[in-house]
């Protein structure tokens, strides 16, 4: 009996490793390094034009949703790619990516 109660239990463990691990999403954080951006230097206020706009961990839907700003937030933007912005979001202490076509005010270099 006992040997089956630390079978089950290593079983368990291992299968609890398994699920945490394929469970784990990988793009949460873009490093910074990969966009040539400083963290601090904002460019320059955007403004979001869309009705409810998320916020990304990434530039990209793939990325995980961090929050989300409303029509007329003004964000500061520190760097880009493509059409996606990273801001930064004082008030909250957090740096994300918004979709560019639904902000105005700037264009990436």
């Amino acid at each position: 009996m006992r040997m089956k109660t630390i079978r089950l239990t290593v079983f368990t463990c291992l299968l609890s490793v398994f699920v945490l691990s394929s469970c784990t999403d990988s793009r949460t954080v873009v490093p910074e390094e990969e966009y040539g951006s400083e963290p601090h230097a904002v460019w320059n206020l955007i403004t979001v034009t869309g009705s409810v706009v998320n916020l990304r961990s990434g530039p990209g839907t793939v990325y995980t949703i961090l929050g989300q700003v409303h029509e007329g937030d003004s964000l500061q933007v520190t760097g880009g790619v493509e059409d996606w912005y990273r801001v930064y979001i004082p008030r909250k202490s957090l740096f994300a990516w918004i979709y560019g076509p639904l902000t105005s005010g700037t264009e990436l270099p």
